[in-house]
């Protein structure tokens, strides 16, 4: 039997506390949770990604003050018109349809309303994993090295635009350079198919920022690897335990309560979570049939994931059109959702973390601003 790995949670948990300045993650708390656009596995074949259209993986759900208590869903059940013979409140008999036809959901409205009157805060990390697969680019450049954190997250931002513009040039970029094992290719032929991108993208880049992301991209021509990419070929992602693991740490007081999925199970029983020299006991697997605080997360999780994945192919400057074209139902329901999570950020900024680009938080904020 393999001994499991042990991970000190403080050190897991202070670079994210620190890079970020996060607040208020060491009180007892209860944090509920589900998944949605789990792709586990991203790779690139001779046709692109094996996940034609990977959508943003979220990860998250209901939370609330101290240790675990019941939560009775039958009142809600009844408000909201579901059949008793339904074995789970799940997102998808909560609204269903297009996007906007979800947003205007009577039952969605419901729900929203009563998280709101129970005092339930949402949490969630939002990651895209196209973007999270690239922007350890930027992160291995030398040029790279004295900037900020905010003058990397525009690089990365401008980057991704334009790898995301023409995904059937990048993919082949990608495959024909084995990434993201460029170590064991030709990183100066890579980052040259790169600037080829970005030199035809004065279309899509402000001059000043074409030539930025430029220059950093050619500071790493003579590199022989690039340190913060991985050694399988055309491996996108494998899996997601990091982020799992991420959340465990980063609220250590707290117990973590996760819907049954085997695969990440075997995962996470890996390892040993150990904080001031003693194993901890943050996390458990329950049935979300007979845990209604994961019911609900799959309902806030549904949600979350249908809203990214619905700004993601708008232009910015379109959505406040969109906003105020709603109807009633649909924009009573989008600023019920915009409440709870600014309820959530204001007990903890923690709660609500995001793996995408600055143009997609962008694109959120202000669908969600009131």
């Amino acid at each position: 039997m393999v001994e499991p790995i042990d991970i000190d949670v403080d050190d897991q948990r202070e670079l994210a506390i620190d890079l970020y300045g996060l607040k208020r993650t060491d009180e007892a708390r209860t944090f509920y949770y589900d998944e949605t656009n789990n792709h586990r596995l991203l790779y690139l074949r001779e046709d692109g990604f094996n996940v034609p259209d990977p959508r943003p993986f979220v990860l998250g759900g209901v939370a609330h003050p101290g240790s675990e208590r019941p939560i009775e869903l039958e009142v809600l059940r009844r408000w909201m018109g579901i059949q008793p013979r339904a074995p789970e409140l799940k997102f998808e008999r909560v609204a269903h349809g297009d996007f906007l036809t979800m947003l205007g959901s009577k039952r969605l409205d419901i729900f929203l309303n009563w998280l709101s009157d129970e005092g339930y805060l949402v949490h969630f990390i939002a990651l895209d994993p196209v973007y999270y697969s690239y922007v350890d680019i930027i992160d291995s450049m030398p040029a790279a090295d004295p900037l900020g954190l905010g003058d990397r997250l525009l690089l990365k931002n401008d980057l991704y635009r334009v790898l995301r513009r023409n995904l059937g040039a990048t993919q082949d970029i990608l495959r024909r350079n084995s990434y993201p094992a460029i170590a064991h290719g030709d990183v100066r032929g890579f980052l040259n198919g790169l600037i080829d991108l970005v030199e035809n993208a004065d279309d899509l880049l402000p001059h000043f920022h074409l030539m930025m992301l430029k220059g950093v991209l050619q500071s790493g021509r003579s590199l022989s690897s690039l340190i913060f990419l991985d050694d399988v070929a055309g491996q996108i992602t494998k899996d997601f335990s990091d982020i799992f693991i991420h959340r465990l740490c980063l609220f250590k007081a707290s117990r973590h309560i996760l819907d049954t999925e085997e695969k990440i199970r075997a995962l996470l029983e890996q390892y040993r979570f150990i904080g001031s020299g003693r194993q901890l006991d943050l996390y458990r697997f329950v049935d979300s049939k007979v845990e209604p605080g994961v019911q609900l997360s799959d309902v806030v999780v549904g949600l979350l994931g249908a809203t990214l994945t619905w700004l993601r192919d708008l232009a910015i400057d379109e959505i406040p059109a969109i906003n105020r074209d709603l109807t009633p139902a649909q924009n009573g329901n989008r600023l019920a959702l915009a409440s709870l999570i600014e309820r959530s950020i204001a007990v903890s900024d923690a709660f609500v973390q995001k793996a995408v680009s600055l143009d997609d938080m962008r694109r959120l904020e202000i669908f969600l601003d009131r």
